[in-house]
């Protein structure tokens, strides 16, 4: 049989009544498939765990032990509705352990007054352990054979605690080494999502998105045939629905196009979990739990079969613009290398960079990074800024970038001179426009006042319209206005 990697978010295993759903999912797995299951905490648990952690290292014990037992409280809610009598008590007992490990934590952090990284780290994922705990218990409560996996036992990364960076060659043996034999016995190993660990075995945390990235790398380490990543939308969206009353289901997008459309805001999967399932070829399902009859969205490893230039529009609504700008005299080449490396390095996400004159460049960031950004600079330039050779940095908030996205843009003439004139036709200026070399994506910034309007006008216009006023792909010349970060 092969292999099938299930995901299941935080949504999709809130209560007792998602995760009976969740493991009804597991069971009625398609014929010829084995899966594996990954598991992220219970919707909300992962940030109640932060405010203890951070109300521990503020001094507020006794906030934090409340905190840990409305957590305890509501596992046990889940435990009581899934188990009878006999069954629950084992199963408690893990996951009473799990909580008692989070006090135990806040406690310490609460007399020291301190929150060192690993130690964060290894309280955050604890939620992860609760919900894989009760799920794989509950699976063979059904008569599923199931058993926990840890995922620090076959995840190996790297010490950048928060953040942390997988081994791919070490995930690969110890994941193969871990799982292989359960599917050989025919169990489904019910897996932590988020979670890795150092080869010294100091538990880690794979930042944003981790969960997912957890299905893709060990899917990629199994050579799985697929991953499902379950959530509780049909799939990805040609827009936000809120915004774009027409937006459709995408029934198939590229990984190039999930890459941007992660990017640029969609909730579709975080951008580091595509690349193991990219590079090893194996196609993702966005699917509904809540609605599993849905088709949902594959995300493919080749060129799409809906060759609709334009598929989807998004926008991160807060949004600031950065530029810096060198004198006359100062040839900005290394000056604007150093600053791209130094933004790089501190693993800042940047939404667009442009050359905005001879002199200058333009740096698109999210409002919650605009301040780092710019301590970022003023440090790194303090030199160059006390004798004049750059102006003082200037920022402009209360922007919103738009993303226009789609692989069968490229060599697509027509299509930005259709964009603008649908945001012309609004009288909205764009302050700013950029265009990747892989021209999957064309960005620009406006006002975030006019944001809800220029992204239903540009869904209307360019992924409602089809190829209305847009020419044939052919050899043309790229549109490129700037180098995207």
């Amino acid at each position: 049989m092969g292999l099938l990697v299930m995901k299941f978010g935080g949504t999709s295993v809130g209560n007792a009544q998602c995760l009976r759903r969740a493991a009804e999912l597991v069971r009625r797995t398609p014929a010829g498939k084995h899966p594996v299951v990954v598991v992220s905490a219970m919707g909300g648990v992962t940030d109640r765990i932060a405010e203890a952690l951070q109300l521990a290292k503020s001094g507020a014990g006794s906030d934090a032990s409340a905190v840990c037992e409305a957590l305890r409280q509501r596992h046990d809610q889940a435990l009581a509705d899934l188990f009878d009598d006999g069954a629950r008590a084992p199963v408690k007992a893990a996951v009473d352990k799990v909580i008692d490990t989070l006090a135990d934590v806040c406690s310490g952090v609460s007399k020291v007054r301190a929150l060192p990284p690993q130690i964060s780290d290894m309280a955050l994922s604890l939620g992860e352990e609760a919900s894989a705990i009760i799920l794989a218990a509950h699976l063979r409560d059904l008569g599923t054979p199931a058993e926990f996996v840890d995922s620090a036992q076959c995840v190996i990364t790297d010490a950048k605690f928060g953040e942390a960076t997988p081994d791919y060659e070490a995930t690969q043996r110890a994941a193969r080494a871990l799982l292989l034999p359960m599917y050989d016995k025919g169990v489904v190993p019910v897996i932590t999502g988020y979670r890795g660990a150092t080869a010294s075995h100091q538990l880690t945390t794979l930042g944003r998105g981790g969960s997912d990235f957890s299905a893709t790398l060990l899917g990629a380490a199994l050579g799985a045939e697929e991953i499902w990543i379950w959530t509780d939308v049909d799939g990805v969206l040609s827009g936000d629905p809120r915004i774009c009353t027409d937006a459709f289901l995408l029934e198939e997008v590229t990984f190039g196009e999930a890459v941007e459309l992660s990017h640029y805001g969609a909730k579709v999967i975080h951008q580091r979990a595509i690349q193991p399932a990219r590079d090893a070829g194996i196609p993702v399902w966005i699917k509904n739990s809540f609605r599993p009859e849905a088709t949902g969205t594959r995300i493919a490893v080749g060129p799409s079969s809906d060759a609709r230039p334009v598929k989807a529009v998004t926008a991160v609504n807060r949004a600031a613009l950065i530029s810096v700008s060198a004198r006359q005299d100062v040839h900005p080449a290394e000056i604007f290398g150093r600053l791209l490396m130094r933004i790089a390095a501190e693993h800042v996400d940047l939404l667009f960079s442009v050359q905005s004159s001879p002199h200058g460049v333009l740096l698109a960031v999210r409002e919650s990074d605009e301040k780092h950004v710019v301590d970022v600079i003023r440090r790194l330039f303090r030199n160059e800024f006390r004798h004049g050779m750059l102006e003082p940095v200037d920022v402009r908030r209360n922007i919103a970038v738009i993303a226009v996205l789609g692989e069968a843009m490229k060599g697509r003439p027509g299509i930005l001179a259709h964009l603008f004139t649908s945001v012309a036709e609004h009288e909205v200026s764009v302050i700013a426009v950029a265009q990747g070399a892989s021209e999957v994506s064309i960005c620009f910034a406006v006002p975030s006042a006019a944001s809800q309007t220029i992204v239903q006008a540009v869904h209307d216009d360019l992924c409602l319209g089809l190829d209305r006023g847009i020419q044939p792909a052919a050899s043309a010349p790229s549109m490129c206005q700037g180098a995207m970060s």
